[in-house]
């Protein structure tokens, strides 16, 4: 992922705010802890429980800006999500950038955003920094080839139906079956 997401100075550079929207949304009516179809994106490293609507659409990038623990997380929302007044919705709105690209090249350097955290009394990220992180444009088909690539290194890492947990899952069960059938002995 590191040496994909590395790029020489003959790749163009440019600050996020000029490629991608950056904005926060709002708190909605109500905060569900059983599942919907919606989660609820805010600060922190995983959802903060699902409502009825969204209003945001999928293939966004998330950030929080404001809270303990989570900024410089990165995360990717496929679907539509409600979108927190404490987090962060980037999304490409250049032609040249594609969203899921610009998801892997902040997970891989989310140090860079580290850096921007301000840490008197509440950590937050502020825009005004945020939008002035330079970021590598490739053309679209090596940004394709890229998105290609890690979309399978992570369904191989991380997919229980498919990759390295489905193939320990496969191996356990092997390793139990064998035990197993050598410590039975018939009766005489």
């Amino acid at each position: 992922r590191d040496q994909l997401l590395t790029f020489d100075d003959t790749v163009k550079r440019v600050k996020l705010g000029e490629v991608a929207s950056i904005k926060t949304g709002t708190k909605p009516d109500s905060i569900m802890n059983t599942k919907t179809d919606f989660e609820y994106i805010n600060a922190g490293t995983t959802n903060s429980g699902y409502t009825n609507l969204a209003n945001s659409d999928g293939d966004a990038i998330t950030t929080p800006s404001r809270g303990q623990g989570g900024i410089g997380f990165v995360g990717y929302q496929r679907n539509p999500f409600w979108l927190g007044p404490l987090c962060y919705k980037i999304v490409s709105i250049e032609n040249q950038l594609l969203t899921k690209y610009l998801y892997y090249y902040l997970v891989c350097h989310n140090d860079v955003i580290l850096k921007l955290k301000n840490t008197g009394g509440v950590p937050a990220l502020n825009r005004q920094d945020l939008v002035g992180i330079k970021i590598p444009i490739p053309p679209i088909k090596i940004q394709q080839h890229i998105i290609s690539i890690l979309d399978r290194f992570d369904t191989l890492t991380n997919d229980l139906s498919q990759g390295l947990p489905a193939e320990i899952e496969a191996r356990r069960k092997q390793y139990e079956y064998y035990r197993d059938t050598l410590l039975t002995f018939k009766k005489k």
